[in-house]
């Protein structure tokens, strides 16, 4: 009776086979495992590109009304402190409806109806109530999910739209601009307070 002499080890073939299986595994895991924050810091920088817009068309129209002698073409706080005051001046004489809608939208947020301005609710940028006195270090626009007040304010909350606890942007008065991770909230960072509230209705 004769037996097989087959050895219980792995030959070459078989360690080849399962080496070109896990790695076509990790190529199909790859792409999810770093979608979520890549794809999160390249929508915020999105969001940062808006917000340089909706401040350099601010401050086009507030040039404006000191040429043109326009009490309307002001900054925000100086409209009245209300989201509608600054929207209705810069739509559409500055800015088309659909634009401006489309610079408040992001993932995540309800996207505004093209047919009216939208409300401070439905955006996912926060202004702010800043005035001919603010600084240039002062905050004008934050993403929705960061709320920035006279001390710092606090971390983003995980289920706070448009980007949770991944990070937020933040847009200074003065023109410039920053992506923050969500640890760096607080009076420990000096460029995140301001004096103003977010605009209301």
């Amino acid at each position: 009776m004769r037996h097989s002499a087959r050895n219980s080890g792995i030959t070459w073939i078989e360690v080849l086979v399962i080496l070109i299986v896990v790695c076509a595994l990790m190529m199909m895991a790859l792409p999810r495992i770093t979608a979520g924050p890549a794809r999160g810091k390249s929508v915020m920088t999105q969001s940062l590109s808006n917000m340089r817009q909706l401040q350099i068309a601010t401050q086009t129209m507030v040039k404006d009304g000191v040429l043109k002698g326009n009490p309307n073409l002001k900054l925000p706080g100086d409209t009245g402190g209300k989201f509608s005051n600054w929207a209705e001046s810069l739509v559409p004489a500055y800015l088309s409806t659909n634009a401006f809608c489309k610079l408040l939208c992001a993932p995540g947020k309800v996207v505004p109806s093209l047919d009216k301005i939208p409300t401070m609710g439905e955006s996912a940028i926060l202004v702010y109530a800043v005035s001919e006195e603010s600084s240039s270090n002062t905050v004008f626009l934050t993403t929705a999910n960061f709320t920035n007040t006279p001390t710092g304010g606090t971390a983003p909350l995980p289920t706070a739209r448009p980007y949770g606890d991944k990070g937020f942007a933040v847009f200074r008065t003065g023109g410039d601009g920053a992506i923050y991770r969500a640890n760096q909230a607080g009076p420990a960072n000096p460029y995140l307070i301001g004096a103003f509230a977010p605009l209301c209705q």
